[in-house]
């Protein structure tokens, strides 16, 4: 292992016609854990701020490139 932390990933959220911005954050590995973290945590991330027509995540890099967009599962 480098050492190296990772990159800092930004997990929007679309609802509807809004977009609601990370304002900070997650350090991970690489695009590819970030996807998993939005599989795995989605819904925990979206319930505290009451996206309830969340539809999606566009994961954005530091520069506020979109590099994934991930599908929001709703618990039913």
């Amino acid at each position: 292992m480098s050492g190296r932390r990772g990159s800092r990933f930004f997990f929007n959220i679309c609802s509807g016609s809004t977009l609601v911005r990370d304002a900070t954050g997650w350090v991970l590995r690489d695009v590819e854990e970030a996807i998993t973290a939005a599989l795995v945590n989605g819904i925990k991330m979206v319930s505290p701020l009451g996206c309830r027509n969340a539809s999606r995540f566009e994961i954005t890099d530091e520069k506020g490139t979109v590099v994934a967009t991930v599908p929001i599962v709703h618990d039913n």
